[in-house]
């Protein structure tokens, strides 16, 4: 068929009306899938993820007019002190009533001092203490949420922060772990600066917690030595509303004198191996057992050491031991826990963070010898073996001058 002829340019006249066709239905459909896809998507612009703050204020929300149980894990100190009055500042600001309890003897003497001069409302555990009526528990600047109690079923999780390495798996209703963060101060301070915690410094108490935050953050980034930007920029915010002059006495706390002589025991019983120096003190009272993590800081000033291990047999029934490192490849977590392993129920018996660490062990049984000399000797000599393999150093290689 010739393109001249007229059945040619009719059919061609039809295949060109029908691609027509063809064509507007495709625009037609398109449109349809377009506006179907326009009413039931989502502006991934409008998604927006919530804050750790946020999230932290949606479960307070639902736990208003609870009764919340925060706990201070092991010994008592600046960053811990802290964290658990701030908690209990917001968790007031939903009807929660909270109690701050702690464990053990709160023994260092700037600590004693915060709590003293801060009038701050703690308790320490004992017998008589009722945690029966407590709907939820919270833990700040901790590890893991092993407590020395064993809380009712109903008893949860609410609020677990904390700026170290996990151990283990943690069910909380709210979980906030930075490893990234020199102190958990530092992580509360951001959360205060939500207005809606009302946090402008106006009241007594809202000094009060400016100035504990403040005093953890100093403390847990080693006078801003090791701080972070969090830790800057909560510092900030925490400043426009800290008692300087209180804040100023905390930290100029006089060093006692059962310190000073545990020092001195320190270094007459030094044992040094290469850049690492260990000591063992014997025996030390509970309320002194601070000092041997205060040894461990001042026995780093050596020249020539970059890793120091203190440590002591506290109120007769745990070795208690401080470690302080320079280095910059020793990882205190995971060279005590190398180190001393974990228990039965898989619980490390130390840990640490990015320069210094610590242990407990209890003696168990063994704390009932009554040579308590030939005690120290067998613990001594076990430590000190453990350290020996772990740095790879024989036995007659001393050199404690």
């Amino acid at each position: 068929m010739s393109s001249t002829d007229p059945r040619f340019k009719e059919k061609e006249a039809e295949l060109i009306s029908l691609k027509k066709k063809v064509r507007a239905q495709k625009e037609l459909s398109n449109s349809d899938t377009d506006l179907l896809e326009s009413d039931n998507a989502v502006d991934p612009q409008k998604i927006e993820k919530k804050t750790r703050t946020e999230e932290l204020i949606g479960i307070l929300e639902k736990a208003q007019g609870k009764r919340l149980l925060i706990c201070i894990k092991g010994y008592p100190d600046p960053d811990n002190i802290a964290t658990s009055l701030a908690l209990a500042y917001m968790a007031a600001q939903f009807d929660i009533q909270s109690t701050i309890l702690h464990f053990e003897q709160i023994s260092h003497h700037e600590n004693r001092a915060l709590v003293k001069k801060l009038d701050l409302d703690i308790e320490e555990y004992n017998d008589q203490f009722d945690y029966s009526s407590y709907d939820y528990f919270a833990v700040n600047d901790s590890q893991n949420t092993e407590l020395p109690i064993k809380l009712p079923e109903t008893c949860e999780l609410l609020v677990f922060v904390d700026h170290h390495r996990k151990l283990g798996t943690i069910k909380s209703h709210f979980l906030d772990i930075r490893e990234n963060v020199g102190s958990t101060s530092a992580i509360y301070g951001e959360y205060l600066a939500n207005p809606r915690f009302g946090f402008t410094g106006d009241t007594l108490e809202q000094a009060k917690i400016a100035t504990a935050l403040m005093h953890g953050v100093r403390t847990d980034t080693d006078n801003f030595v090791n701080a972070t930007p969090l830790d800057y920029k909560a510092s900030e915010l925490l400043s426009r509303y800290v008692d300087k002059d209180l804040l100023a006495l905390i930290s100029r706390q006089s060093i006692p004198a059962k310190t000073m002589d545990l020092t001195q025991i320190a270094l007459q019983r030094k044992d040094i191996r290469g850049t690492f120096m260990f000591s063992g003190v014997g025996y030390v009272r509970d309320e002194d057992r601070d000092g041997i993590g205060q040894c461990a800081d001042y026995l780093l000033n050596r020249e020539g050491i970059d890793t120091v291990v203190v440590y002591g047999v506290v109120g007769g029934e745990f070795v208690d031991g401080s470690l302080r490192t320079k280095s910059h490849t020793l990882d205190p977590d995971k060279w005590i826990k190398d180190v001393f392993g974990q228990d039965q129920h898989g619980v490390y018996y130390g840990g640490g963070r990015k320069d210094k660490g610590g242990f407990q062990i209890p003696l168990g049984v063994f704390g009932k010898c009554s040579d308590k000399e030939l005690l120290w000797i067998l613990i001594k000599k076990t430590i000190d073996e453990l350290f020996y393999n772990k740095i790879g150093i024989d036995d007659s290689e001393s050199s404690g001058d």
